[in-house]
């Protein structure tokens, strides 16, 4: 796993030319008015989807991890809390959906690291790189709503 700001993103570049693609899309594009939805950057080799959501408390959040795809998680708006743990660490699989490339868990043991997701955030995680994404920051508080919208890179592997 790795986060950054997305004003550090040419660091990154070197990890490969695919990332490279997918941070300068990330870097060009008017991410604030994007659609809703997917957006081809290189075909199924490389697309963003933009989702808008309410993050939710940890209890009602799911680990998962992918097999073909490694993901860009951006912050466009909002804030979350993201979790990680290696995949080794995760239990219980409860659903594999090759044909959406995600694996489902119940847990983690140690229950992983969590990160506070804020705009202009990125994390790459790969597909040894377990996450739990989506945790409404103060997950205590159980009034408010905890608006996100999030831009999710798929790179091919």
């Amino acid at each position: 796993m790795i986060t950054d700001k997305l004003s550090n993103a040419s660091i990154y570049y070197k990890i490969g030319k695919e990332y490279e693609a997918a941070l300068k899309w990330l870097e060009v594009t008017d991410l604030a008015s994007a659609a809703l939805g997917r957006h081809e950057i290189q075909g199924d080799d490389i697309f963003a989807i933009i989702q808008e959501y309410d993050a939710k408390p940890l209890r009602e959040c799911t680990w998962e991890s992918h097999k073909l795809y490694a993901d860009i998680q951006y912050i466009i708006s909002g804030s979350e809390l993201m979790g990680y743990a290696p995949v080794e660490r995760l239990v219980d699989e409860i659903d594999h959906t090759p044909e959406k490339d995600v694996i489902n868990y119940t847990d983690s043991r140690n229950f992983g690291v969590f990160h506070n997701a804020e705009k202009g955030d990125f994390f790459i995680f790969f597909p040894h790189d377990g996450h739990c994404p989506c945790i409404k920051a103060n997950t205590w508080i159980q009034t408010g709503t905890a608006k996100v919208k999030k831009a999710v890179i798929k790179i091919k592997v």
